[in-house]
């Protein structure tokens, strides 16, 4: 079975880089239209650009009504991937970027799928997916901030598919393990030891390495396809089975 996007509108939500960028591609390349939502300006025309058909719509995501009109319908997906790390103990965590990080991931996320609600009915067959994270499942210390966006996300999908069901609209949540991305990197690189840190790291996977963009880009196309209308309200884990062992 080959994953057909042909005469899909689809849009993706930090499409400028990542796993956002990897999704846009994805898309493309099974025959979508693809709309590249990034705060970034620059970065959305340039994934715009690589993926050819498609238009770059830069914005914020905590502040959808500033962009969203710009895109029509039909449309038959969100990939709500846009999202950054917030690492601070409890203590030590300050308030408005608490509440920054939510409106980037849950409100911010409500509110693009209540403008865009008509233009995916006009589908008759959209799916809204939400790029989430092993951290709702199974997290660590000074993390509190992004577990709790990334478990509202799962839990919210819950409760969606209950009002989107009746008007054919799947909603469902894919949580990647560690993706080898420019963000992670970053992270890794600001580390003592990066070379140590990179290699615990891939060693936490059974499979021996950390994700690819690719990786979990081909998941989200095949859940926003029709092979997948059958799969609603769920959360996928592609983490390589980082979440299977105890830790160590």
């Amino acid at each position: 079975m080959r994953v057909d996007l042909s005469g899909r509108s689809i849009l993706v939500t930090g499409g400028g880089s990542g796993i956002g960028a990897a999704c846009c591609l994805q898309m493309a390349e099974a025959g979508a239209f693809v709309w590249v939502n990034d705060r970034d300006a620059a970065a959305a025309g340039r994934t715009a650009d690589l993926v050819g058909f498609s238009k770059a719509v830069p914005g914020d995501v905590a502040r959808p009504h500033e962009w969203a009109h710009q895109i029509h319908g039909p449309l038959h997906g969100i990939v709500n991937n846009a999202g950054y790390d917030l690492s601070s103990p409890v203590g030590g965590t300050d308030m408005d970027a608490f509440e920054q990080l939510q409106r980037v991931m849950v409100t911010g996320p409500f509110a693009l799928l209540q403008l865009l609600l008509p233009a995916l009915e006009q589908a008759e067959g959209a799916c809204v997916v939400f790029i989430s994270s092993v951290h709702a499942l199974a997290t660590e210390p000074a993390t509190s901030a992004y577990a709790a966006a990334k478990g509202g996300q799962i839990s919210m999908v819950r409760s969606l598919i209950q009002d989107l069901g009746p008007k054919r609209i799947r909603a469902v949540n894919v949580s990647p393990g560690y993706v080898d991305t420019p963000l992670l990197g970053k992270w890794i690189d600001s580390t003592e030891d990066p070379a140590a840190t990179r290699s615990h790291a891939s060693g936490l996977h059974p499979l021996g390495r950390m994700g690819r963009p690719d990786d979990i880009a081909r998941a989200v196309a095949f859940l926003i396809s029709p092979l997948a209308e059958f799969i609603n309200g769920t959360n996928l884990v592609v983490d390589g089975g980082l979440t299977a062992h105890l830790y160590r």
